[in-house]
């Protein structure tokens, strides 16, 4: 059975460890135990922590049946975290990720079980947040998102127009792309905000984002726009399977031009 956890180590390390637990010869920077006991596991991750006091680079969990879970080895800090099974997650467990973790680059929560998972409040402040199954994101988690790339499944009634009066009503110039199941409800931008149409010499027609595995662009021609005070543009997009919120950080990506169509099926 393969080892469901997957940890980034530099191959000097990976070297020291593989010849202490005596595991076949496996020269790469990713290491990957076939062993069935966990305590292999944890033998090997506390050797490398306590010898070389390595950050933590990523977190890769796809399966449960070991028990794998961050809390076990003590995980405050991580770059990236990926979290994707069919199985129900303990949920001591995914609030232990989700409220003790400091997770910088990626959080990315793929889970197909946990049905009734309930969480009032989350922080979330990495670069990229993609979460299939959102709909346990209360409106005062998603109005706090503090992140760069945010894309969300099955989400329950969320408050999008407040999402982006919000952020036209301050100064963060972090945030890039918010992506949101399209549900055809009719958002009036008109109150209280200024739309405008687009204009070729303010921004190009699309917008290039990465999709699952490659690149991909939207198709921003008939976006609604608004300008905020400081000059960032940002734009509003509707299609019939996805909403999109864009701020332009680079208003013209003619290398967009010949990519494909992003859009959920």
């Amino acid at each position: 059975m393969t080892f469901p956890l997957l940890l980034k180590l530099p191959s000097v390390a990976q070297e020291q460890v593989l010849l202490q637990l005596d595991v076949p010869d496996l020269k790469r920077p990713e290491w990957c135990s076939i062993q069935k006991p966990v305590t292999n596991f944890q033998v090997a991750f506390d050797y490398v922590q306590n010898l070389f006091r390595l950050p933590m680079a990523s977190y890769n969990f796809t399966n449960n049946n070991q028990n794998l879970f961050p809390q076990r080895f003590g995980i405050t800090r991580c770059d990236e975290v990926w979290l994707i099974t069919s199985e129900d997650i303990p949920v001591d467990e995914l609030k232990y990720v989700l409220e003790k973790m400091e997770i910088r680059k990626k959080l990315k929560l793929y889970l197909d079980g946990n049905n009734d998972f309930e969480c009032d409040f989350v922080k979330f402040s990495m670069d990229d947040l993609d979460i299939n199954r959102a709909f346990w994101i209360t409106k005062k988690t998603f109005l706090a998102m503090d992140c760069a790339r945010i894309e969300m499944q099955n989400t329950r009634d969320l408050p999008i127009r407040e999402f982006v009066s919000q952020w036209l009503s301050s100064r963060n110039t972090r945030f890039e792309l918010l992506k949101l199941p399209w549900y055809r409800e009719q958002i009036n931008w008109n109150e209280g905000l200024k739309p405008m149409s687009w204009n070729r010499t303010l921004r190009g027609r699309y917008f290039k984002i990465f999709g699952i595995d490659t690149y991909k662009k939207v198709d921003c021609e008939k976006g609604i726009d608004f300008l905020r005070e400081d000059g960032m543009l940002a734009t509003v997009v509707q299609n019939r399977s996805c909403f999109y919120f864009i701020v332009w950080h680079k208003r013209f990506q003619p290398e967009a031009d010949f990519l494909p169509l992003d859009a959920w099926i």
